[in-house]
């Protein structure tokens, strides 16, 4: 009888055996999945900031040129570039895990669009177009992060 009673438990623990063991199968193998597919997300929107901060830092950049070369007093414009370069030096670059890294990159959009503002308020006044900047083919130079 204890025999039998083996044999009859062994077939009916078996269900709840193969269950933990898919179970376990399971878990392992979507932790494997899910850390590459974390990994790929990371490096997809990593990529992505880091091209939008080097569009904003060359267009900063290029700016504080031109306007450094126009006028000779510092105006509003200039002050605005300056604040983004400042902004941009500050980044994080190197620590993926900065707390503050979103309202960092939020500023430095605000002082992108902040220049913006004042330069379209510029041209607007100016009666002859933009004051300070005068390219051939300046329109082919515009940065793509517009």
């Amino acid at each position: 009888m204890a025999v039998e009673q083996d044999i009859f438990d062994a077939v009916v623990m078996a269900d709840e055996r193969f269950h933990g063991e898919g179970y376990q199968e399971g878990y392992e193998e979507g932790s494997s999945l899910g850390i590459v597919e974390g990994k790929r997300y990371g490096m997809v929107h990593g990529a992505k900031i880091g091209s939008e901060i080097g569009c904003y830092r060359g267009f900063a950049l290029a700016w504080k040129c031109l306007l450094h070369s126009g006028a000779g007093e510092k105006d509003r414009k200039m002050k605005v570039v300056e604040a983004l370069i400042a902004l941009l030096q500050d980044f994080p670059y190197d620590d993926p895990t900065y707390e503050k890294l979103h309202e960092d990159l939020d500023r430095i959009r605000g002082k992108f669009r902040q220049y913006h503002s004042a330069a379209l308020a510029a041209w607007l006044l100016h009666p002859s177009g933009f004051p300070h900047v005068s390219l051939p083919g300046h329109d082919k130079l515009a940065p793509q992060c517009f």
